[in-house]
Formats: structure tokens, C-alpha cells, sequence
């Protein structure tokens, strides 16, 4: 038995003949008995020999050509025997026992076979059992898939990576993971909404209302999107009833702050005038600032922007338009935005002797003068509670408020509050006249000689009182020397500045002659020279020219400080009139640059009155800013722009007066790429200004070496030409 070849669990078998004739041959020709063997039979095919000779477990084979050579197992093979083998009683019999006998040979032949087959009847399908499998005539054929290299089993990674994709490819998981997906966003979501419980908001933020503390006690404003606006903030004493004409007085007792919170939801104008000089009615209790900031913290301070502006200081209707869009540029540029009201026209501006008379020091007007400075004082103690940088304030002045802002800039109560100065629209002017030599007009107009009959007078009959002609802009100066807030000699800033002006920033006020200039060379004469006088104002005698270096107007030095209470002659007074020849001359030299009339009518006036008097001022004192560094004083820098980009207006396609202003405070409209290019280099420049305190990343070029042209973005003009025209006309720079 030890030579059958027995393989694995699927066999073949082929018979030498058919099933019924090898059933007779296995009759007819027993097996012969094979010798005793003292070997042991393994224990896996003794328990096959047991479940043989129970009668158990049939394989039926298929016939030769039926199969090829596969195995069929019939429904026979798993049924009892109809005559079971019989069982061996004895165990001295049992074949798988080792025997006990002395004598091998009898004992074997005494005991029958078990592997004598009983007698299969042949019923057409040979079914022999497991015995088969150890006939020598039954030929063994090996299962060919037990030839093959096992499978090497895959890793548990790629086994359950496999399955994934696999499922993946089925629709019921991809929606079951799209339910998933969705499940897990609004988990997620709920989160981020609960966390906000989990992490308190800032207690002053109470959507809508915000809420933080001055130095006068809790105010409260609006949440406007990301930022927040805070309207009508009180930064000094109401000026009423005896407070009408005097000095802003900040609030320094307690009785003149509130109680309570103070609702900062609402901002009360100002008395003023408008364009034509009609009356805008307003509030005497008006010295309330505007605040718009994106933050409340203190852990990152941020710059502070002071906008004031104005086309004359007898009046400013366009603060409300000119912040209407501060809450986006404050969150898109990150600053802290401060727009004070102050008092314009009579109120702001009336050097009254018995006013005078009536305070110590003795000296009147300049009340608009001192308002900015008690706003400015103001933030100094309170931007840092509307999440700003007291020690980065820059003011920006436009037209009314640049002309206001150069004189505090130098004087001794305005040097410590602003850290850097933007001024455009206006020629450096430091007033030349002290509220002693002010016109008695406005005087005799009110028809008071106390300080009693000027506080009971009617606030319209105050504003009616000047004549029409000092209300239009341009028209008067309001702003005097009183010794105090403007001093009587002026001074260098010292902090970082930058001049500069649109280049058609006279346009506005010449806006009647536009549509009646046509071809007419006359016509265009007669506007040039009522543009020149129409800047000129009685301040300087007719023979006050003075070279280009010294472009600012220092007034008389030789009458002594502070003038005399006489009054000036007459003849000292007259306005400095440009004669004929004179405004030729300029016209035949515009004309070889400009040939439009009224471009060439805007540009001329505007270079004249503005735009060359502020590059040459600039100029000046960055010549003496260089000279002063050779000294250990420490000099700040001074720069100079001029705004060139054209855009569509009322005035024509030009450069006209609040250009500038419109782009540095995001009012622009957008219309075409070249005006998002200008707002967006204008910003860039202004906005480096107001953190740095020069206005290129890089190395500024300071106004002495060149001017920075700003159009479609901005680049460096080493001079203006059409300015040395201008040279030895200082005195025509326009008064506010």
C-alpha cells in the first residue's frame, strides 16, 4: 500500500475497460493478499478506512468520455448501504490493530481483507468508494490547479483599499457617501454657530449697536458690516450762549460730559455756506466728529486718517458725501477714519474787538482754527479705544482744510497732535493779516458793539450778515492771525508732508465760461484774467511779488509783529490786479501746450492759483529739509504729486478739484480700468504715507528732485515747465 499514488481531494480516474468489465475481471481475478506489513497506517486514512467499511462517504465517477476528467458525486453517495459491512467484534481482528498472534502469517490469512470490495452491481454508473483510490488499477491524475504558484496574499491596506474602490463603483454608495458629505457639513456648521457660545464675543459688540468709552463716558454706534460707525461723537463744550464766539474748550469737568451711555447714532451740521452763498441751516452745538473703524481691540493699534475738507471755510455741504463710503475704505485698508465738524463762516471766523476784548489772551476769530485742534486732542485721548494709534495720526486736508491745516501744522498747539500731513487742493498760505486789520464790514453788518448783543442775536441773522460776495468760495479770507492758534510768523512743520493738487483743480468755479468760451481769443482773455482776480483777494499790496524760491507768502515783515489796530491804506489794500499784457503772455504760453479753450482756461488758472505755488512750496522746503540735515536738528522729508488722471464730470473730462479726494476715500466712480489704475496708485501712495510716513515701499524721491505724477499709476517728473511762468507769481495763490 505503500506505492498507491494518492493525491488531494479532487481525482480523475480511467478504467482499462468499461465499469462492467472490470467489475467481472475484479470477480473473476481477486486481488492477490499482499504480505503482512509492520508498518503503522496514518491516522488521517484510518479514519478514511473507517467511514469506507461503515459504508459512508460514495464518489461516483463519470464514464470515460462523459467528463473530461472532472468528478461528479451522486446523490447516492450519501446515502446508508443497504448491507453495511459488518462490524469486527473482535479487536484482536482488526486489521489496523498490530497483531498479538505468534504467528503473523496464519493469523493474517484467518482474518479477512478489509480491502476486499463487496460486490457493486453494475447499474450502467460505477460507483466505487474511497477503496478505489488505493486499486492499483485505478490510474491517479493530479488536479492542475494544485500546480499553480499559491496566490500571494494581498495586505490588510491594499485588501480594504480594493473593497473601497470597488464600492465605490456602485450608486448606492456614491449616494449613500453624498448623504454622508451633507451630514457632515451641517454638523460643521452647527459648530461654528455654537462655538460663538463657547467663546464670548467682545461684550461691546452687540449687533446692532457697539459700544466703547471715551474720556466723557460710554457712547454707542452701528454695526455697518464689517466696521463700526460711530456718528456725532462730542469732542469739545457746545459753543453756546457765551461760548457762541469764543475758542473750543475740550471737555475737561465733569459736569460738561453726560450721562449714561450717549447715543452716537446721528451727526447735527453746521451753519455754512453753499457754492452760490445761500444759507444752510444747521446747529451752533455742532462740534461733533464722525468715527469709523474695523476694529475695537488694543492689541494691534491701527492709523488714524483726521479728513477735513471743504471748498471754503465759510461752508462744507459735501462732509456728509465725502464719508458716505468710509466704513468699506476702513475695512479694506485697515485704519481708523476721524471726520470732525467745525465752525465755518461767521460762526467759525469773526475777529470781534469786544469779543477780544472779553478773553485773555485778547485775540478773536480763528474759532474754526481752534475746533480742529480740540478734534485733534480729542483723538489723541480717545482713538485708542476705537482700536487706533494715538501715536500715528495723519491729518488729511483738502482745499478749505488744507489751507487750515498749514498754520496749525507750525504752531505751537497743533506740532504735538498730527505725526504726518497730506495736503491737496490748496497752496501752502500762511495768513498775513491779524484779526486787528480784519474788515469792519463784517462788523458794521451786525451792528453790535457788545459781547451781550452778539450772543442774543439770531443764528440766521449772524449768517445773513456778511455781504453775498464773502460767502462764495474763494471769494474771502476767513482765516486771520491771532497770535494764539495761528501764530503771526510762520514756521517749518516738522512732521512728514506731502503737497499736491489735481491739475485742473480750478475748473469749479469757472464753470460759467465753459459753454460760452467757443473760439473767441477775447472771450478767453476776459476769463483769464476774472479767473486770476477772482483767486486774488485783498491780502497783499500790488507790490508784493516775490522770487520762486520763496513761494509762500510770509506777509509784511517790515511793519512789525503784531500789526498796528489802524487801519491799512487803501491804496496798500487793492487787489493785485494781472494786467492785460500779463495774462498774454500766459496765454500765448499755454497755447503751445493745450489747445482746447477750456482745458487751456482751467489748466492756466489752476497752475496759477494752486497747482505751481504747492509744488513750489514743496520744493522750497525740501531744499531746507536737505540743507538742515547736515545739523543735528532732525528733519522730516517733504514730498509733491500732482493728480493728472481726466475722468467725466460736470466740469468736462478733466482732472477737476475733488478728483484726488474722491479716489484717496474710495468715492471715485469705476468706470473704465484707467480710473481703477489711478484710485488704486493714488491709494497706494497715500496709504504708505499714512503708515510709513513716505509714500513709496521703496526709496522716495523728495520734492526737491521731482514731482510724482499720478495717472494710470504714477511715475517721477523732474519738474513742471509750465510753472516757471508762474515764477514771480506767488501773490495770486487762492485764499480760503
Amino acid at each position: 500500500m505503500s506505492g498507491l499514488p494518492v493525491v488531494g481531494r479532487y481525482v480523475t480516474r480511467s478504467w482499462s475497460s468499461g465499469s462492467a468489465a472490470g467489475a467481472e475481471r475484479r470477480q473473476a481475478s481477486p486481488s492477490p493478499r499482499q504480505p503482512r506489513s509492520t508498518w503503522r497506517l496514518p491516522a488521517f486514512f484510518r479514519r478514511r478506512l473507517e467511514i469506507a467499511q461503515r459504508g459512508g462517504g460514495r464518489v461516483g465517477s463519470t464514464g470515460p468520455g462523459d467528463s473530461e476528467g472532472g468528478v461528479a458525486v451522486t446523490e447516492e453517495a450519501f446515502k446508508e448501504p443497504k448491507d453495511p459491512p459488518p462490524t469486527l467484534k473482535d479487536p484482536r481482528k482488526d486489521p489496523m490493530r498490530e497483531s498479538t498472534s505468534t504467528d503473523p502469517i496464519k493469523d493474517f490469512e484467518a482474518t479477512p481483507s478489509p480491502y476486499d470490495e463487496p460486490e457493486i452491481h453494475d447499474v450502467g454508473v460505477r460507483e466505487p468508494r474511497y477503496l478505489d483510490l488505493f486499486d492499483p488499477g485505478v490510474s491517479v491524475v493530479r488536479d492542475p490547479k494544485l500546480d499553480l504558484p499559491p496566490t500571494p496574499p494581498k495586505s490588510r491596506a491594499r485588501s480594504v483599499l480594493a473593497a473601497c474602490l470597488a464600492s465605490l463603483a456602485s450608486t448606492r454608495v456614491v449616494v449613500c457617501c453624498s448623504v454622508v458629505l451633507v451630514v457632515l457639513v451641517v454638523v460643521i456648521v452647527a459648530l461654528a454657530s455654537t462655538s460663538r457660545h463657547a467663546f464670548p464675543q467682545d461684550p461691546r459688540i452687540q449687533p446692532p449697536y457697539v459700544t466703547t468709552v471715551t474720556t466723557c463716558g460710554l457712547v454707542q454706534g452701528m454695526v455697518d458690516g464689517g466696521a463700526f460707525v460711530f456718528r456725532g461723537v462730542p469732542y469739545a463744550v457746545p459753543p453756546v450762549g457765551e461760548r457762541r464766539f469764543r475758542r473750543s474748550q475740550p471737555h475737561s469737568k465733569l459736569e460738561d460730559c453726560w450721562t449714561g451711555t450717549y447715543m452716537a447714532n446721528v451727526t447735527r451740521p453746521c451753519w455754512g455756506y453753499d457754492s452760490q452763498g445761500g444759507v444752510v441751516q444747521g446747529f451752533e452745538d455742532c462740534l461733533l466728529l464722525d468715527v469709523f473703524t474695523p476694529q475695537l481691540g488694543y492689541d494691534t493699534p491701527l492709523p488714524v486718517v483726521v479728513v477735513v475738507g471743504g471748498a471754503s471755510l465759510g461752508g462744507d455741504a459735501q462732509r456728509p458725501w465725502m464719508v458716505s463710503k468710509a466704513a468699506q475704505l476702513v475695512q479694506d485698508r485697515r485704519v481708523v477714519l476721524v471726520s470732525p465738524q467745525l465752525r465755518r463762516g461767521p460762526f467759525g471766523f469773526f475777529p470781534h474787538p469786544a469779543v477780544a476784548a472779553s478773553t485773555y489772551p485778547h485775540t478773536a476769530g480763528n474759532q474754526g482754527a481752534s475746533d480742529l485742534l480740540a478734534a485733534l486732542i480729542w483723538t489723541r485721548h480717545n482713538v485708542e479705544h476705537f482700536g487706533g494709534d494715538p501715536a500715528q495720526v495723519t491729518l488729511l486736508g483738502h482745499r478749505a482744510g488744507a489751507a487750515l491745516a498749514w498754520p496749525l501744522l507750525s504752531s505751537r498747539s497743533g506740532r504735538d497732535l498730527v505725526h504726518s500731513a497730506w495736503l491737496s487742493g490748496a497752496a501752502p498760505h500762511h495768513p498775513t493779516r491779524s484779526w486787528r486789520d480784519a474788515d469792519p464790514a463784517l462788523l458794521e453788518s451786525l451792528n453790535c458793539t457788545s459781547v451781550a448783543c452778539l450772543e442774543a442775536m439770531p443764528a440766521l441773522q449772524v449768517m445773513e450778515a456778511p455781504p453775498l460776495e464773502w460767502r462764495r468760495p474763494g471769494h474771502h479770507a476767513w482765516l486771520v492771525a491771532d497770535g494764539l492758534d495761528v501764530s503771526f510768523l510762520p514756521a517749518m512743520p516738522q512732521v512728514p508732508l506731502v503737497l499736491g493738487s489735481t491739475e485742473q483743480v480750478a475748473a469749479e468755479p469757472l464753470l460759467s465760461w465753459r459753454g460760452r468760451l467757443g473760439t473767441s481769443r477775447s472771450l478767453l482773455l476776459d476769463a483769464i484774467l476774472e479767473g486770476l482776480r477772482f483767486f486774488s483777494t485783498a491780502q497783499e499790496p500790488p507790490t508784493t511779488v516775490r522770487p520762486s524760491k520763496a513761494a509762500i507768502v510770509t506777509g509784511y515783515g517790515n511793519q512789525g509783529w503784531p500789526p498796528p489796530l489802524t487801519k491799512r491804506r487803501e491804496e496798500e489794500v487793492q487787489v493785485a490786479v494781472v494786467g492785460a499784457a500779463a495774462a498774454e503772455a500766459a496765454l500765448e504760453r499755454y497755447s503751445e501746450e493745450v489747445t482746447d479753450p477750456w482745458l487751456l482756461l482751467t489748466t492756466l488758472v489752476s497752475d496759477a492759483t494752486t497747482t505751481c505755488p504747492a509744488l513750489a512750496a514743496a520744493a522750497s522746503l525740501a531744499r531746507s529739509v536737505a540743507h538742515r540735515r547736515r545739523t543735528p536738528v532732525t528733519a522730516t522729508p517733504v514730498y509733491a504729486y500732482l493728480a493728472r488722471h481726466a475722468r467725466a464730470s460736470r466740469a468736462g473730462t478733466l482732472a477737476d478739484g475733488t478728483t484726488d479726494l474722491e479716489a484717496l476715500l474710495g468715492l471715485l466712480p469705476l468706470h473704465s480700468a484707467a480710473d481703477r489704475s489711478f484710485a488704486h496708485a493714488l491709494q497706494e501712495l497715500f496709504f504708505r504715507f499714512v503708515a510709513d510716513g513716505v509714500p513709496e515701499r521703496h526709496e522716495s524721491t523728495p520734492a526737491q528732485l521731482g514731482v510724482y505724477l499720478v495717472g494710470d499709476g504714477f511715475t517721477v517728473q523732474r519738474s513742471r515747465p509750465l510753472c516757471d511762468h508762474w515764477a514771480n507769481a506767488s501773490h495770486l495763490a487762492g485764499r480760503f
